[in-house]
């Protein structure tokens, strides 16, 4: 256990860790993200970890919050599990490209032409959920990829690919980049692509908490208390997100790209 924390009392120790996983936990299982983008943050800010240590301990708490999550979608119907192994298979294959040549590219004019990605595909979503709530025609299709031959494979595996290279390359979540091509391009309903990006991101999850576990980047003390809030909070946030209106999630999705965009934009280095 960190320092930091072996000043406090055990069971306010418990309490601080499983605040922070509960946090995520809603925040992930609501939006169909990971969790990270609070989680890093807070283990940095809050724990004093350093940002590899932050990163691999993030992994495993991910990993817990996107099982509980996934088992709410799944009682929803919202999870196409073939369609999310494709995507994750070509997730896989994405981030060790952008991993091979993140080195080789500015990195800050990358970002800024993603980050007007991430602003016009927000904006698209708001006034997408916009249009829901206010009964105008939006496309939104039935969750299935047409299966013509292997072109549905192609699709989700190249969905994956193009997603695990941007947050391979950008350090961003999957699941920001994931809902709005599977929604935006694919026209799934909102609900299902936040459930279809969750569980596409367990066996990435999984692959990089192990990759840092083996480099000791992991804290098996906090993962284990910050994962007791963060599968709670899983099952709230999802549970949340199944009962709100179509409109009002892609809003609340949309606000959240945009805040990414404006930080990514914002970013020095």
């Amino acid at each position: 256990m960190l320092d930091i924390l072996k000043s406090r009392t055990p069971y306010r120790t418990m309490a601080i860790l499983a605040s922070i996983g509960l946090c995520s936990g809603v925040l992930g299982g609501l939006l169909g993200l990971g969790g990270g983008a609070f989680v890093v943050p807070a283990l940095v800010f809050f724990l004093a970890f350093d940002q590899h240590r932050a990163h691999g301990t993030s992994l495993a708490i991910v990993l817990a919050m996107s099982v509980s999550s996934v088992i709410t979608y799944s009682l929803h119907h919202y999870i196409d599990l073939l369609l999310a192994i494709e995507i994750a298979i070509g997730g896989v294959v994405g981030a060790l490209i952008g991993g091979c040549i993140v080195n080789h590219i500015k990195s800050k004019i990358l970002r800024r032409l993603f980050s007007v990605f991430l602003l016009a595909a927000g904006l698209k979503m708001g006034l997408d959920g916009y249009g829901i709530l206010h009964g105008a025609q939006v496309a939104v299709g039935t969750g299935a990829i047409p299966k013509l031959l292997c072109n549905g494979s192609m699709i989700a595996v190249g969905t994956g690919v193009v997603t695990g290279f941007l947050s391979s390359l950008l350090g961003v979540g999957g699941g920001v980049v994931m809902v709005p091509m599977l929604t935006m391009l694919l026209h799934f309903p909102q609900q299902q692509a936040q459930g279809i990006s969750l569980a596409a991101m367990m066996p990435i999850a999984f692959t990089g908490m192990f990759k840092h576990y083996k480099l000791g980047n992991v804290s098996v003390p906090v993962a284990k208390w910050v994962s007791v809030g963060a599968i709670a909070g899983g099952v709230v946030g999802s549970s949340l997100a199944n009962a709100m209106d179509p409109g009002r999630l892609k809003i609340a999705f949309a606000a959240f790209v945009v805040l990414m965009a404006a930080l990514m934009a914002a970013k020095k280095k």
